[in-house]
């Protein structure tokens, strides 16, 4: 099928949203935090400008389905909706889009294609919150949401999800390789060129990631190879600024091909970084996370994660590793979520990647045929009014901070992350030396040599100490006894123990799901045992390293 290329005479000034768009285009750059453009340097990626470290902190924010208009307006106003992910302390969007919205349908309005698909009851809804985007055409509407989440402060990843605007992904779904019936190699092409080209000047689009997922029976490394190479230098020729992202194989759940079929761009002028994806699902059910003993799966899973994807953060060519989507079911009552959440974001924290998370939007206005679906992956409910789980915040709130600081001199210390809970210990008062669970931002630091080596509080002469199972530890003069050598155990390192006088192990453990106090108990599943499924995680503590806090 031909696809059509939008006028390049199209000037959204001279649109009816004259008066709106001028004053998204003029607040854009005073609300930014970064001096934009942003660039790499080695694992890092950083302000081109300062070379400071920037973190990105992103949500996914999908436009790629049969919309074809980012999901929400018809319950919130944009502006309302973009200043509440600022408020809950994110600073970029991961914004999807199918490549015929721009090569095939660019000139469609809005309204249009909302009456296609009989969308009369989110077609009323945009009418009453957001009325600009109706006579808007599928272009001009995806480009009034990048100035808008500009004048927020929120940096864009333009992201090509696939090719025609519908729900992804699958094997079958003929979008996912080169050469499948709907994924035409220089349709592609063109897309990505119509993307570079209309942002060339919006400052807040940091980055374009050249496809999502690639799957499917025609995969290959060589192939993968040849095509995100055009489509990096097709990018990188027409706005040298963007950070381009480079996905994987395997629904983007594998690197290797990097390893294997090097790309041959020589880190872009410092401007490359790869992504990958993580799901409870990824490579397996999420039944795993159930039927396995917890920290022999978790110690698989991120094992693997490693293997598959963070070398390309490694040596001397070193490159950002972007988690572009990871995510769980927010309502809480999915148990292999819950785990994989707690052993993933454990990970995420010790190396302070960057990433996003899937997903913001609470229902679509279309999916899969059925209108007005729910997601339960979505940070917000299903009627956009306010966040679906209660404990959002707390979950995220160390992920969401730079951890380490490679501009930094300053000495790096530890603080003990709680994965299940979100939060860190914490000495309540000197006086008690009572240790219990708070906000990471309130955290306390520890310096710790290594395994058979005491925990101590930094700058006071106290180590962490043992005092019998069921009770707290404490904090104590003694450094050198059994009861204050301190080492990480089981398959996922992840439990903190020590040996009584007795000779006992214990593990530090949260005393109970409505308690922030810190106590000893017996180490649970930490050996070989297949038939050990108990849920572990209230043993689960992260000694993550960081010069920032």
């Amino acid at each position: 099928m031909p696809y059509n290329t939008p006028s390049p005479s199209y000037n959204p000034m001279g649109s009816p949203t004259q008066t709106f768009m001028l004053l998204a285009f003029i607040s854009l750059f005073s609300s930014l935090s970064n001096s934009l453009p942003l660039s790499t340097r080695g694992r890092w990626i950083v302000d081109s400008i300062t070379g400071r470290r920037v973190k990105l902190v992103c949500v996914n924010w999908p436009s790629h389905t049969q919309s074809m208009l980012i999901e929400g307006l018809a319950n919130r106003p944009l502006k309302d909706l973009a200043d509440e992910l600022v408020s809950l302390k994110f600073n970029c969007v991961r914004l999807t889009y199918a490549t015929h919205m721009f090569t095939r349908y660019a000139n469609r309005t809005v309204e249009e294609n909302f009456d296609l698909l009989d969308l009369r009851a989110s077609k009323a809804g945009l009418a009453s919150h957001n009325p600009f985007v109706l006579n808007m055409t599928i272009f001009e509407a995806y480009e009034t949401v990048v100035d808008v989440l500009g004048t927020s402060g929120l940096m864009v990843i333009a992201d090509n999800h696939i090719s025609q605007p519908r729900w992804c992904c699958s094997l079958n779904d003929g979008n996912g390789f080169f050469g499948d019936r709907y994924f035409d190699p220089q349709e592609w092409l063109e897309g990505l060129r119509l993307v570079a080209r209309r942002f060339t000047n919006k400052s807040n689009v940091v980055a374009m990631s050249l496809r999502n997922e690639l799957r499917g029976a025609k995969s290959s490394s060589k192939d993968w190879n040849k095509y995100m190479t055009q489509g990096a230098t097709t990018i990188h020729d027409i706005n040298p600024n963007l950070l381009v992202i480079v996905s994987g194989l395997n629904f983007d759940n594998d690197l290797r091909c990097q390893r294997h079929n090097p790309l041959p761009l020589n880190n872009l002028h410092n401007k490359l970084v790869f992504e990958v994806h993580l799901y409870s699902f990824s490579g397996a059910t999420k039944t795993k996370f159930i039927t396995n003993p917890l920290n022999k799966i978790c110690s698989t899973i991120i094992n693997g994660f490693v293997e598959r994807a963070e070398f390309v953060m490694q040596g001397a060519e070193a490159v950002p590793l972007f988690v572009s989507e990871f995510g769980f079911d927010q309502r809480g009552t999915n148990v292999a979520d819950d785990r994989f959440l707690s052993c993933f974001v454990a990970h995420l924290a010790k190396t302070d990647l960057d990433w996003a998370l899937w997903a913001w939007q609470g229902s679509y206005y279309y999916r899969q045929g059925q209108a007005q679906s729910d997601e339960v992956f979505g940070i917000l409910n299903y009627n956009w009014s306010g966040v679906r789980n209660p404990r959002f915040s707390t979950t995220f709130q160390l992920l969401q901070t730079m951890l380490r600081d490679p501009n930094s001199n300053a000495p790096n210390s530890y603080v003990m992350y709680h994965p299940q809970s979100g939060q860190c210990v914490r000495v309540k008062e000197m006086m008690s030396k009572e240790i219990y669970l708070n906000d990471c931002s309130n955290a306390s630091h520890w310096s710790h040599r290594g395994d058979g080596t005491p925990i101590e509080l930094e700058a006071t002469g106290l180590c962490l100490k043992a005092d019998g199972d069921g009770l707290r530890p404490l904090l104590s003069r003694d450094c050198s006894s059994n009861e204050s050598s301190w080492t990480t155990i089981s398959n996922s390192k992840l439990h903190l123990a020590t040996l009584t006088r007795q000779g006992n192990g214990l593990c530090l453990e949260k005393e109970n799901s409505n308690s922030t106090r810190i106590v000893m108990g017996r180490c649970v599943c930490v050996g070989d045992d297949s038939n050990c499924l108990d849920d572990t995680r209230s043993q689960w503590f992260e000694l993550v390293a960081t010069n920032t806090l």
